[in-house]
């Protein structure tokens, strides 16, 4: 085992790099590292939620829109329900929450985060159907982390 250090403003040239060093699924917006005790969390500027930093021109919060494309995101019929399960838990599993940001064609850490509130809102799906989302009030812990390698 070794550890690994990930710094604010750290640059990664695309997924498949973050996700060969912390394992994963290299396409999904939230991911577990299969290689450390951490959830990945991946804010992209062509994504279709809002998600975004608050207040302007800091990275100190964040809101956050659970994952699924289709359908409420809280029904157990949806594909990616354990995966905002694990988001909502991730303090009573222990796992640090991990958030990278994509800019033009790149991708940045931003830093660890964690839970502190979440809500629902009803946004549309990818097929304009109205449907339930969750919306993950995060609030950044540290600008870096030294982080274990499994």
């Amino acid at each position: 085992m070794s550890n690994i250090k990930l710094v604010q403003g750290q640059e990664f040239s695309n997924r498949a790099e973050i996700s060969e060093l912390l394992g994963g699924n290299p396409r999904s917006g939230i991911t577990l590292a299969s290689k450390a005790k951490a959830i990945l969390l991946f804010k992209n500027e062509e994504e279709l939620y809002s998600d975004y930093f608050y207040p302007r021109g800091s990275y100190d919060h964040c809101m956050y829109t659970g994952i699924g494309r289709n359908g409420h995101q809280d029904s157990l019929d949806n594909k990616m329900y354990d995966l905002n399960i694990a988001v909502l838990s991730h303090k009573k599993q222990d796992r640090a929450l991990l958030l990278f940001e994509k800019k033009k064609k790149a991708y940045y850490f931003v830093g660890e985060y964690e839970l502190t509130e979440t809500h629902q809102n009803i946004q549309p799906d990818d097929e304009r159907f109205l449907r339930k989302v969750f919306v993950f009030h995060l609030k950044k812990i540290s600008d870096t982390i030294e982080i274990k390698l499994s």
